[in-house]
């Protein structure tokens, strides 16, 4: 039977026979002697390569490009030679209130796995398995049997899907999957984004991270790119003001399957560095989860929702600009317009623009490393436009951040930035009864990473 060291020493003696023998070989067919030895010496270096393969234990350089919209170690498993392919992410935050009323917040925020299977160049696996806050959430509400609060879960399957690689220009996607909408729902790893937290707009109106069950088609032709997708759709039940579709996310979770949503998406590069396209969702949103008990009668609330976003990104040597635009609308059955969920709004909308510019290659040879300064200025409202003619002033909001990130290669980054927050209401800033959090400034620092 063979062993490593065995193959190993195998492959060394059929080099070193390459060797001895290729002067015999030459003389006896000396009419093509340079071809002979060229071929000689590609033989060499291919089991070369393949004995420094097996010392490593098999192990490659691992490439990290997008594929599909998808971040970089997330898209591992489809630059990976067939079989299992593991990758993931982490960042933790610090973010420093400048109120007395708030406490300051330190967390770590999350950390992802990846774990992919490559069938074939056809056939793909992929899943993000998340833990969020430390794995659990040890601030809960209720009252745990040791008298300290209870704990609820905080790890989630991101997504978990098959992929079928058909052609270039058509290819499927079925299981949980992200949504494809916006910059930052699928493009979402810390080291692909400046700033501590992701946008607000891609928050709290396009509510990232967004992933549901569905089936999807996708590929690209020429610099166009394309998304279609028939997911399940939202529980109108959780829709709030402050974060308006938000908390009706189902992630795939016990859902109810009884209504669902269409997602179209186009893109197009017409040249290097420019990148520009739109979405639109339109779905049903639907009252409780799955198996529960029907009807509801009176009280049972659906609505239907429709989304669209609009936006770009060029990048120049090291220079890199950014900008979103969103729009949502809500309508429903007489038991959510007339006592719509947690005050959500009819309408949000929301949009921003954000410039960035590695500094680093202008003032010395920074090879891999860089240093980016940015700025982004956000301006959105969560309740723009209110069933029964309400509206909360404190969900207008506007936020301008400028920081910096610092990579020391690549796969690690270091970020600090400040947010000067305002809203149209006329509260003072602060956390509590008659003040507004949401005017509430705040320095984050933060760490991320991706492997």
């Amino acid at each position: 039977m063979w062993t490593m060291n065995g193959l190993m020493n195998g492959l060394k003696a059929g080099m070193l026979c390459a060797l001895l023998f290729a002067p015999l070989a030459g003389a006896a067919q000396a009419e093509e002697p340079d071809k002979e030895f060229k071929e000689i010496k590609k033989q060499i270096q291919v089991l070369t390569e393949e004995v420094e393969r097996m010392k490593l234990g098999g192990a490659v350089e691992p490439s990290y490009e997008s594929y599909s919209g998808l971040g970089p170690a997330a898209s591992k498993v489809y630059g990976a030679a067939k079989g299992v392919s593991l990758g993931g992410y982490g960042e933790l935050v610090y973010h420093n209130y400048q109120d007395d009323t708030m406490k300051d917040f330190a967390d770590a925020y999350r950390l992802v796995l990846y774990a992919g299977y490559k069938y074939s160049d056809k056939v793909v696996m992929n899943t993000e398995l998340e833990f969020e806050h430390g794995g659990f959430k040890n601030v809960g509400t209720g009252v745990a049997p040791t008298g300290g609060t209870a704990k609820a879960s905080e790890v989630y399957v991101e997504f978990s899907y098959l992929d079928f690689l058909v052609s270039k220009p058509l290819s499927f996607r079925t299981g949980l999957m992200l949504v494809p909408i916006g910059i930052t729902n699928e493009f979402h790893e810390p080291t692909v984004y400046n700033s501590v937290l992701r946008p607000d707009v891609e928050t709290n109106v396009i509510p990232t991270t967004w992933r549901d069950i569905g089936v999807m088609a996708y590929g690209e032709y020429g610099m166009f790119k394309y998304n279609a997708a028939l997911i399940n759709g939202l529980r109108a039940d959780r829709f709030s003001s402050g974060t308006w579709i938000r908390d009706g996310r189902q992630q795939g979770a016990e859902a109810n399957a009884d209504g669902w949503a269409g997602v179209v998406r186009l893109e197009a590069a017409p040249f290097n560095g420019l990148n520009a396209g739109a979405t639109y969702y339109k779905g049903h949103a639907g009252h409780g989860k799955g198996k529960d008990q029907e009807p509801l009668g009176a009280n049972e609330k659906t609505a239907k929702v429709s989304l669209w976003e609009a936006h770009t990104e060029f990048k120049h040597k090291t220079v890199e600009l950014k900008a979103l635009y969103a729009k949502g609308r809500l309508s429903g059955n007489n038991a959510f317009e007339n006592t719509p969920p947690n005050g959500v709004g009819k309408e949000a909308g929301g949009w921003y623009v954000e410039a960035a510019i590695d500094v680093l290659p202008h003032v010395m040879s920074a090879g891999d490393s860089s240093l980016t300064p940015f700025v982004r200025y956000e301006k959105y409202d969560t309740n723009k436009k209110g069933f029964n003619g309400y509206r909360d002033s404190r969900q207008q909001r506007e936020v301008r951040t400028a920081g910096v990130s610092f990579k020391p290669n690549p796969y690690v980054v270091l970020k600090v930035d400040y947010q000067w927050r305002d809203t149209g209401s006329r509260l003072a800033n602060g956390k509590g009864a008659n003040l507004d959090e949401n005017k509430v400034d705040q320095l984050n620092a933060g760490v991320g990473f991706i492997f």
